[in-house]
C-alpha cells in the first residue's frame, strides 16, 4: 500500500521475550521455503487461506495450527482490533537478504504489512524509499511497500519478524497516524505496552471476502487510474512517450467498455464470456506496446496491470482458494511438536473468529442493528492560493496548528492527480488549469471521499464519524483550479497569499536549479523535467531562459487567482502577504482566523509567540536581499510583469 512516508513506527510495544519463547518452540520442520525461493528466507504460516498449508492471498482466511498454539501472538494480533489477511513468521538467516523489489499486485493495493520484530540485532537494516531503519524487537512498524524496499541481515544469527497483512480499520489507521515517521532516533515514551495475559481469550477477525466473480467498474477504474497517473517513459525517445499515450487510450477505452458490460450484465454467470473477450483483447493491445514504467518505483506498467488488475478481474487468480481447501482437508501440515516435547494438540476454542466483523465502523451497509460509519462532512474548507514558492507552506503549517482545523498532512498533489483525468500529459488535461468542465460528478464524489478519509487534526486524530469539520487545503497548483474547486467544495473560502515579486521569482529560479521541485518528468512539447506549477501554454517556453519561464509561471498563477476570485463575493476570500506573515505572524494569523470564523486558543498563541519555524520546503534560509543573487535576470523580466504587479498592489489599497 502507498503511504505518505516510507516508514511509520506505531505507538505500541510488545513483550519480545515472550514472543521469542513461542517462536523458538517450533521445530525446524515447521518452516517453509519462501514462495519466491529467495535464499536464506523461510516462513512459518499463521493465517492462510482456509487455515491450510499454502501461500494464497484469495479466499477465506483462517488460523493455522501453528497460530492456535501461540497464545501471545494471538493477543498481539488481537490488540490491533483489525481484520487480518495472510500472516506469517518470516526468518532471514544470518548473511542473507531480501532482494530489492516493490509489491505491485492486487493484494497490496489496499493492504499494509505490520512488522513486529521477534529476534533481531542492530545490524539488521530495512531499506525503503531512501530511508534506512533498524526495527527493534517488540516494536511495531508499517512501511510503504509500493516503493522499492529490501532487508539485509549481515549478523551471524537469524532475524525473525511476525508479519501480518491488513487493510486496516479506521482505528488502525488512527494508530498509524499517531506513529513516528521521518525520524526514529528517540523512542516513543508514550507507546502502549501489551503484556502477556495467560488468562486471555483473544478474538481475531479474518478476511472472508477478498475476491468477486466480476470486479465492479469503480474498482477497475481506481486500480487503473492510480497507475495511469504514475507513468513514465523508459527513455527519452519519442516512441516511449507515444507508448504512454497509447496505453492511456487503451486503458480508458477498457474502463468505458467494462462499465458498459457491467451496466447490462453485472456479475451474471452467462456474461463471463463477454468479459473474457474484452479482457483478452485489451491484454493483447497492452502487450504489444513498448516497455513503460511507473515513475514512483520504476515497476513495469504492463507487469503492474497484469498482477494488480487483469489477473483479478474475474475471480481469484490461479485457483488459490481451491488449492487452499485441498491443503486444508489433507494431512500436508508441518509438525508442530517442539523439540523434546509431546505432541501439541491445539485448543481450537482459544480463538474466536467473529463474523460478521465486530467493529461497527466496518460493518457492511445494511447489517441488522448496526449503523454504518458516516464520513465527516467538510464544511467551508479553507483553501490557500498562491504562486509557487510564495510561502504557502509556512502559512499552511501555521494555520494547521489551529484547533478544529483538519488537513491531509501536506499538499494534495498525489490525492488529486492520481485521478488520471486530472494529471497533465495523459491526453485529458494539458496543464494544471482545471475548470467546472473537468469536475464531473464522479470526480467530485471521489475527491470529497478522498479528502474526508485522509484528514486529521493537529494531534494526528481523525474526526469523529459524521462530524462537521473545517478542511485546510493547499498546493500552488490550486492557483489554476479555483472554478474546479468550487464544484468540489461550493462553500469554500480562499486565502490569497502574495509575495514580493522579485523575491518570489528568485525562489522559483532556485527551485528549478535545485531539481527538488520536479512535478512532471515527461511532458508533451517539453524537453526534460518540469518544475513547479504547469500553466497553459508552457510549450511556448521551449528554449527560453529560466527567468522567462518562472516569470510566465508567476504571472499566469496570479492572473488566474485574481480573475477567478473576482467572480466571488468579497466575503469569500481574503489576502495576506508573506512579508507581513514573517514580520508579525500573530497579527496576520489572527486576521485570517477572524475571516474564517475560527478561534485562537492558548496552544496556537504559544506557537505564535516564538519565531515561526522554517517550513519543510525551505531550500535555503530566507533573507531580504537573497533575491539579488539573481538580480540581473529578474530585472530583465520585471517590465513584462508590471501590469499584474500593479493589480496585486491595488488589493492592499482597497
Amino acid at each position: 500500500m502507498k503511504l505518505p512516508r516510507p516508514f511509520f513506527r506505531l505507538p505500541v510495544r510488545f513483550d519480545a521475550e515472550r514472543l521469542r519463547a513461542e517462536v523458538e518452540a517450533f521445530p525446524a520442520s515447521a518452516w517453509s521455503r519462501h514462495p519466491q525461493e529467495h535464499p536464506g528466507n523461510t516462513a512459518l504460516r499463521l493465517i492462510t487461506v482456509g487455515g491450510g498449508n499454502n501461500d494464497g492471498m484469495s479466499g477465506e482466511m483462517g488460523p493455522t495450527p501453528a497460530l492456535l498454539v501461540c497464545l501471545y501472538i494471538r493477543q498481539v494480533l488481537a490488540s490491533f482490533e483489525t481484520v487480518w489477511s495472510r500472516s506469517r513468521l518470516m526468518r532471514l538467516e544470518g548473511g542473507a537478504s531480501v532482494p530489492p523489489h516493490s509489491d505491485v499486485n492486487y493484494h497490496w493495493f489496499r493492504r499494509v504489512r505490520v512488522h513486529i520484530p521477534v529476534v533481531t540485532r542492530p545490524e539488521v537494516r530495512f531499506h525503503c524509499g531512501g530511508e534506512d531503519v533498524h526495527m527493534a524487537a517488540g516494536e511495531a512498524w508499517v512501511f510503504d511497500n509500493w516503493r522499492e524496499h529490501t532487508v539485509r541481515n549481515p549478523a551471524p544469527d537469524a532475524r525473525i519478524h511476525l508479519v501480518a497483512d491488513t487493510s486496516g480499520t479506521s482505528d488502525f489507521w488512527r494508530l498509524v497516524a499517531r506513529g513516528q515517521s521521518g525520524s526514529f532516533e528517540n523512542p516513543d515514551t508514550n507507546a502502549r505496552f501489551v503484556a502477556f495475559d495467560p488468562a486471555a481469550k483473544p478474538k481475531l477477525q479474518f478476511e472472508r471476502i477478498n475476491t468477486v466473480a466480476v470486479m465492479p467498474p469503480a474498482e477497475v477504474e481506481q486500480l487503473t487510474f492510480d497507475l495511469l497517473a504514475d507513468l513514465a517513459p523508459v527513455d527519452d525517445r519519442r516512441e516511449s512517450a507515444d507508448a504512454i499515450d497509447e496505453l492511456v487510450r487503451v486503458m480508458i477505452d477498457f474502463c468505458y467498455d467494462w462499465r458498459s458490460l457491467w451496466s447490462v450484465s453485472g456479475d451474471a454467470p452467462g456474461a463471463r464470456s463477454h468479459y473474457e473477450r474484452l479482457l483478452r483483447a485489451t491484454q493483447l493491445r497492452v502487450q504489444e506496446l513498448p516497455p513503460i514504467r511507473a515513475a514512483s518505483n520504476f515497476a513495469g506498467a504492463q507487469t503492474v496491470l497484469k498482477s494488480r488488475l487483469f489477473n483479478h478481474l474475474l475471480g481469484d487468480a490461479g485457483g488459490s482458494r481451491r488449492e487452499a481447501v485441498e491443503f486444508n482437508m489433507g494431512a500436508d501440515r508441518p509438525s508442530l511438536r517442539p523439540a523434546g516435547a509431546e505432541t501439541v494438540t491445539p485448543e481450537v476454542p482459544q480463538v474466536e473468529v467473529t463474523a460478521p466483523m465486530a467493529s461497527p465502523s466496518i460493518q457492511p451497509s445494511g447489517a441488522p442493528g448496526v449503523e454504518p460509519s458516516k464520513p465527516p462532512v467538510l464544511e467551508r474548507p479553507i483553501i490557500i492560493l498562491s504562486a509557487p514558492r510564495a510561502g504557502s507552506t509556512l502559512l499552511f503549517e501555521t494555520l494547521a496548528q489551529t484547533t478544529g482545523v483538519y488537513t491531509i498532512g501536506g499538499e494534495s498533489h498525489q490525492l488529486i492527480e492520481s485521478i488520471a483525468a486530472l494529471r497533465p500529459g495523459r491526453g485529458v488535461v494539458s496543464s494544471n488549469r482545471l475548470t467546472r468542465r473537468d469536475a464531473t460528478s464522479a470526480i467530485v464524489g471521489e475527491l470529497r471521499q478522498r479528502f474526508a478519509s485522509r484528514i486529521h487534526d493537529r494531534d494526528g486524530r481523525a474526526p469523529p464519524p459524521g462530524a462537521r469539520v473545517r478542511l485546510l487545503e493547499k498546493t500552488p497548483k490550486n492557483a489554476l483550479r479555483v472554478p474546479f474547486l468550487l464544484e468540489v467544495f461550493p462553500d469554500a473560502q480562499f486565502v490569497f497569499l502574495q509575495r514580493e515579486p522579485r523575491a518570489n521569482l528568485s525562489s522559483m529560479m532556485q527551485a528549478w536549479r535545485a531539481k527538488g521541485w520536479v512535478t512532471y518528468r515527461q511532458l508533451p512539447g517539453w524537453p526534460g523535467p518540469w518544475s513547479l506549477l504547469l500553466p497553459p501554454g508552457y510549450e511556448r517556453l521551449q528554449g527560453k531562459p529560466l527567468e522567462e519561464v518562472v516569470a510566465f509561471q508567476w504571472r499566469v498563477a496570479n492572473e488566474a487567482i485574481l480573475d477567478d476570485l473576482a467572480d466571488l463575493p468579497r466575503e469569500r476570500w481574503i489576502t495576506t502577504r508573506y512579508e507581513a506573515l514573517v514580520a508579525n505572524p500573530r497579527a496576520e494569523i489572527a486576521n485570517v482566523l477572524e475571516f474564517a470564523r475560527l478561534a485562537m486558543d492558548a496552544r496556537l498563541e504559544a506557537y505564535l509567540a516564538t519565531p515561526l519555524p522554517l517550513s519543510k520546503h525551505t531550500h535555503t534560509r530566507p533573507g531580504p536581499d537573497k533575491w539579488k543573487q539573481n538580480e540581473k535576470e529578474i530585472e530583465r523580466v520585471m517590465p513584462q510583469l508590471e501590469a499584474i504587479a500593479a493589480r496585486l498592489a491595488a488589493l492592499h489599497t482597497e
